[in-house]
């Protein structure tokens, strides 16, 4: 729990008492999964509901359930709150920092309000509804249902349920300043004029008096650096009516010599606003400030504080493994860290408004940030829709407007890229309607940070204007992974800036999936290869930085992030993250490092960590090191490989590994970095295992390594004809996806050239034709001329994308091994995996 001011105990006076109270409420809650009736009543039994602490979301395990959809609808949360006397006679309102994604919020039985949109704070009033004399019940209805209204409607992300961050008991003097403005601090802050030698502060904000009386009170603001020095101040009397509030716009002395804030040089101040009753201080709110100023020019890019600044950063989704999005602070806080420490100075906040943690951490560490409002993919026509879009952009704009760190509010992404269908009357009229008046509407709301949008490569070439309308267009291009090759990225880049040489251009996204258990010599795009996903960044980021006029990049995504509708190698993830889900790094990580960072990077690539091979060519394998040193030295097993210059970050070579562990260590220098390489020799013939139709190979939760497919050659092992199959859908009842995501269809047999002797194999099988129906592949399995599966038919018997194992011993003998024979009796025979063992 966060305390910020902590209640005073009954017996303390008035006078002596905080100006402002503010602490969470997040403990001893109960939860209900909806629709219920008469909760929001007091004398509701919720004794059977699940006690729960917020940060909290129902979706956290069904997000990730492979045999049914997550749950979206009506969940329900009840808490009983004594308030301190202490805080009777003052104004008490209830801050939610988010609930996705309408929530109704009533207090003894009588409705606080609603709120819709799942992404950012809204705070009620309930100082009327409240008793001192019992537990107020607090009851809260949240629905994250599909709504056609409310964006977003669609999206490459899950729209986890619930009251997913804190929420806050806050209590005022009856005149304050303003706590209910779309939840927003109340108290504006800008650095008008500003130059490197000094300037002013502009200060502006609401004050409200509850009371029935006016109100004269004196507004101060005291200007505080780093250390908590007072460097300037400003203020006036404000007059306030009853029942009413009254604007406040104050302007500094001029400041001279300001720290300026800068991802280099992140000073943050802060203003610390006073409200005083005569004498008395009756109201206190505290802001961030930061003293800089920036442009964008289409040519030149972003400069920063008079200083070219070449934004390179990453896109960054907020939940977590076994949390979902309901994460604490700190975790909050670790992801922004994790961001800053491998070298990059931008964040983009996709696809929605985030913790208020989140800002303040970038604030501090020195992180540009790109914050934007959840119109993904697509809009609905409705007014409703329009009105809530609005909404959400001017709560995005006021609650963090103070933030430092926000250079740019975005206010869509790929909205082109899905059609509805059928395509309403008007659409491609409405949406640039839609984009004008958010455009219009953010640029009222703060004249002094830029407009962005994102679109994808399709949507660039045919956006029906909309992409000329924010300050800044950005790019989200997958080239050599969704479409085309890795060398395209530039030449694409190159055109859009010739046709549109006047818009300043980000590139907001680009990345490739990748899965730590998925490794290749071959590498293709969309094969989620470790391998290939490193190539991906390894070709495309040196494009990205020879251009001066993309003012910024940001690689889709830090860290893998929950997906409800991907099926990829791993179920309802998208994998594209440089790190894991659980924030474990991926080698590319490395890479950037070395690209960034000024301090020295030497790094082994050590994912494809466990390792195989059956034949003798097999034991030599790639090795690389990403560092930021001219060249480096590698020693295999304590032998060097010898020494490689460095290009572009990286290093390779190709070495013989021997059977078990192999010792590796990188050498530049005074630097080093060691690693252990496992290899499994097969090539005494006695065991094998096969990734059938797949050019990959796969460890599966058992640590064993099962190879790529391969033809057959006398004296080893492989395939006799056939094609690859490959699916991306997920498998049931497996968590080793890769391994049955690919088959071999139509082959006549698989040969193992194995000694004489008894063995054990095992046959794994997985439909993975979409269209597939009962009795179109049916097909009989012989080993050594003996059948022992007879008409398997796998859609008939087992439904489609399941993967089914079957296990048989058979007898190698007169030095013919184990031959694998299909035959079919309707379509092709079809086979994901097979593994031949020695019997004990």
């Amino acid at each position: 729990m966060r305390w910020i001011l902590p209640l005073l105990l009954a017996t303390s006076a008035m006078s002596a008492e905080p100006p402002r109270v503010r602490h969470t409420i997040n403990e001893g809650w109960r939860y209900a999964p909806g629709p219920v009736e008469r909760v929001e009543e007091p004398a509701f039994d919720d004794s059977a509901w699940e006690g729960v602490h917020l940060p909290h979301t129902w979706n956290a395990i069904d997000a990730f359930d492979k045999t049914s959809s997550y749950r979206r609808g009506v969940g329900w949360y009840r808490k009983r709150l004594q308030l301190d006397p202490a805080v009777e006679g003052r104004r008490l309102f209830l801050h939610f920092e988010a609930a996705n994604q309408v929530a109704d919020v009533y207090v003894n039985g009588r409705h606080a309000g609603q709120h819709i949109g799942g992404y950012t704070a809204f705070a009620f009033d309930i100082t009327d509804l409240v008793t001192f004399e019992r537990p107020n019940l607090i009851a809260v209805r949240v629905d994250n249902a599909h709504d056609p209204d409310i964006p977003p409607l669609n999206a490459d992300f899950t729209f986890f349920g619930g009251i997913y961050r804190d929420v806050w008991l806050i209590a005022t003097a009856p005149v304050h300043i303003t706590v209910t403005d779309h939840a927003s601090p109340g108290v504006f802050i800008s650095t008008p004029g500003l130059t490197a030698a000094g300037g002013t502060v502009r200060i502006r904000g609401t004050v409200t008096n509850s009371g029935a009386r006016p109100a004269r009170v004196r507004v101060l603001h005291r200007i505080l650096d780093a250390a908590g020095a007072e460097v300037s101040t400003a203020g006036s009397n404000v007059t306030v009516r009853p029942r009413s509030s009254a604007a406040f716009d104050h302007l500094t002395r001029r400041i001279d010599g300001p720290q300026l804030w800068s991802p280099e040089n992140p000073h943050v101040y802060r203003v610390r606003t006073e409200v005083y009753d005569g004498a008395a201080l009756i109201d206190v709110v505290e802001n961030p400030l930061g003293f800089r100023w920036f442009s964008v020019d289409p040519a030149r890019g972003l400069t920063l504080n008079g200083r070219p600044l070449k934004l390179y950063g990453t896109n960054r989704h907020q939940d977590s493994p076994g949390l979902g999005n309901a994460l604490p602070d700190d975790l909050h806080r670790r992801d922004v860290r994790l961001v800053k420490e491998n070298g990059f100075n931008f964040l983009r906040l996709a696809h929605y408004p985030q913790d208020p943690a989140v800002l303040a951490e970038a604030d501090r560490l020195g992180l540009v940030i790109w914050e934007e409002i959840p119109i993904v993919n697509l809009i609905s026509t409705s007014e409703a829709f329009a009105d809530n879009s609005e909404r959400m952009l001017v709560e995005m704009i006021r609650q963090h407007y103070n933030h430092p760190s926000i250079l740019f509010w975005g206010y869509m992404n790929e909205v082109l890229l899905t059609k509805p269908r059928p395509v309403p009357e008007r659409y491609y009229e409405i949406v640039p309607e839609l984009t004008r008046r958010l455009e219009a509407r953010a640029r009222a709301e703060d004249p002094t940070r830029l407009t962005v949008m994102a679109l994808s490569r399709d949507e660039i070439l045919e956006d029906h204007g909309i992409g000329n309308i924010p300050h800044v267009l950005g790019l989200n291009l997958y080239f050599g992974w969704y479409y085309e090759t890795l060398a395209s990225l530039g030449p694409f880049l190159d055109r859009i800036h010739r046709e549109r040489p006047d818009r300043p251009l980000m590139v907001s996204e680009y990345g490739a999936g990748t899965d730590e258990r998925v490794h290749t010599t071959e590498g293709r795009a969309f094969d989620f290869t470790s391998e290939y996903g490193q190539q991906f960044h390894v070709a495309s980021f040196p494009q990205l930085e020879e251009r001066p006029f993309i003012l910024g990049t940001a690689v889709w995504n830090q860290f893998d992030f929950a997906s409800a509708g991907r099926q990829d190698t791993k179920h309802a993830l998208n994998q594209k993250g440089l790190f894991f889900h659980d924030r474990t790094p991926k080698d590319t990580v490395f890479y950037y490092q070395s690209a960034l960072l000024r301090g020295p990077v030497l790094y082994i690539a050590r994912e494809w960590g466990q390792r195989a091979g059956s034949r003798d060519e097999d034991r030599r394998q790639p090795l690389w090191v990403y560092t930021n040193q001219p060249e480096v030295e590698l020693f295999v097993n304590g032998v060097s490989a010898g020494s490689r210059l460095v290009e572009n970050r990286t290093a390779r070579w190709e070495v013989e590994l021997t059977n078990g562990p192999n010792s590796v260590r990188a050498q530049a220098g005074r630097y080093e970095d060691r690693v252990t390489i496992l290899y499994a020799d097969r090539t005494g013939g006695d065991f094998f295992a096969v990734n059938a139709g797949a050019h990959y190979g796969h460890t599966d939760q058992a640590h064993v390594h099962w190879e790529r497919d391969r033809e057959y050659v006398p004296g080893s092992w492989g395939h006799r004809g056939g094609k690859a199959s490959r699916t991306h859908h997920r498998i049931f009842g497996s968590g080793d996806d890769p391994l049955y995501q690919a088959s071999r269809e139509g082959m006549d047999a698989y040969q193992f050239d194995v000694p004489d002797g008894v063995y054990e194999v095992l046959l794994g099988f997985a439909e993975g034709k979409r269209d597939a129906q009962p009795g179109q592949r049916v097909f009989s399995v012989s080993i050594n001329g003996q059948t022992v599966i007879r008409d398997l038919d796998l859609t008939g018997a087992h439904g489609r994308y399941t993967a089914i194992r079957r296990s048989v011993t058979a007898e190698a003998h007169n030095g013919g091994g184990i031959r694998i024979e299909f035959t079919a009796s309707a379509g092709d025979a079809s086979i994901a995996s097979i593994m031949v063992r020695r019997a004990l």
